[in-house]
């Protein structure tokens, strides 16, 4: 008879948060509870949100969630004509990263975690398995405190590299480098299980930090799966003209960018883009040379809207890979999901996407050597291989039930 686990989930990012972690956990969070476990997750995000189902424990300042983001918004609300208070908040702002940047440790989520330090004899120690998701690492440190006496089985989810983020570090690696790969190594030693999004950032880790095997867990990128989105991305007119392809998600110098992709098409006057992103990463693309005519800006929409949009308002949607190996764009998967024709743009040889393009036929990698007549022909045998999507390699893969059935402890 199975034995039903009650699980402590330490991310300091969860909803209402948006972002690729927060998505994860939440399809992993339903499917735990959809098994019968009792799930409570530790967070610095305030639930505005419907908790019915699972407990949330929450230390932190609803007030201050995103100081950048709020920063934003106060900006905004000035007057046109306001030049000095609009200068006020562009400079707070900046204070702000400098400090984020160059002197907070672990990272941004540093106060969340002394909240958490000193609260730490008030949050239950009578969970089964205590689950430390990241990016921001200090969810392990977090877990670490939490976990430091009772020693119940950890699991540690790593989205994203922490000591071998190779740009746009997570702290001050002058100052920090050495702290950063002493206390990942000290919780790789303490974990029970390690979850890496793909194979390459596995073995790396596992090398560099020298983890044994048998903690290491291959848990793909996921995504919900709906037939009824399936079913309007087959039903799309893909002969029509012109091609529309689009973008959702946020570039970040160092890590990913459009930059050499536009470069490619930017003579292409087959394809219109359609980019639904936030302001920085909109600056970023307007700098580049692109013929404006050809684009379209949007604010950044919810995940069940930008679906819709993906499916009903696009022949292609857009992927660009990060300039790091140890890193995979999960957005490929999301638009997976869908079923859609998806172009993914490669930085370096050694991309990850590689070889999911090698298991689904409405997926293509590119890079900047390709031609772009070439590219019109790649994404027109995409079109015509539109019906042959295999979902149940998707379903057995890349959705939450998948991960949830690799992880024997649960």
């Amino acid at each position: 008879m199975k034995k039903y686990k009650k699980i402590l989930i330490v991310t300091h990012q969860y909803l209402p948060h948006v972002s690729p972690r927060t998505t994860r956990w939440k399809l992993l969070v339903d499917e735990l509870i959809n098994n019968g476990h009792n799930v409570s997750i530790l967070t610095g995000m305030y639930p505005d949100f419907d908790t019915n189902n699972v407990e949330i424990i929450y230390f932190g300042n609803k007030n201050n969630i995103n100081i950048v983001s709020n920063l934003r918004e106060k900006s905004k609300q000035v007057a046109s004509g306001d030049a000095i208070k609009k200068t006020f908040y562009g400079v707070l702002k900046k204070i702000y990263r400098f400090f984020i940047n160059y002197l907070a440790w672990p990272d941004y989520s540093m106060f969340w975690l002394y909240q958490i330090y000193r609260n730490r004899n008030k949050i239950l120690k009578d969970y089964d398995i205590i689950i430390s998701v990241s990016l921001p690492f200090s969810s392990h440190i977090a877990a670490y405190f939490i976990n430091k006496k009772v020693k119940k089985h950890w699991v540690m989810d790593i989205g994203d590299p922490f000591s071998l983020k190779v740009d746009a570090p997570e702290n001050n690696r002058f100052l920090y480098s050495g702290l950063n790969k002493r206390y990942e190594k000290k919780f790789y030693s303490l974990a029970d299980n390690i979850l890496f999004t793909h194979q390459d950032a596995l073995n790396n880790h596992k090398h560099f930090f020298g983890i044994p095997s048998d903690k290491l867990i291959v848990a793909n990128p996921i995504s919900n799966f709906d037939n009824d989105l399936l079913n309007s991305a087959l039903s799309y007119d893909y002969s029509s003209k012109p091609i529309k392809i689009s973008y959702f998600g946020i570039f970040t110098k160092g890590v990913r960018s459009p930059n050499s992709f536009l470069e490619l098409v930017k003579k292409n006057n087959e394809m219109e883009f359609s980019w639904y992103v936030n302001e920085d990463s909109e600056k970023i693309i307007k700098s580049c040379d692109l013929n404006v005519d050809k684009h379209s800006f949007y604010s950044q929409v919810s995940r069940e809207e930008a679906q819709k949009l993906m499916v009903n308002s696009a022949h292609c949607l857009l992927s660009i890979g990060n300039k790091n190996p140890n890193q995979i764009p999960s957005k490929v998967v999301e638009y997976l999901a869908t079923g859609k024709p998806i172009i993914h743009f490669t930085e370096i040889d050694n991309d990850p996407v590689i070889k999911v393009s090698d298991e689904f036929d409405n997926l293509i990698t590119i890079n900047k050597s390709v031609e772009v007549e070439n590219l019109s022909i790649l994404i027109k045998e995409m079109f015509n291989k539109i019906e042959k999507f295999d979902k149940d390699k998707f379903i057995n893969n890349y959705t939450a039930k998948s991960i949830i059935k690799n992880l024997d402890v649960i």
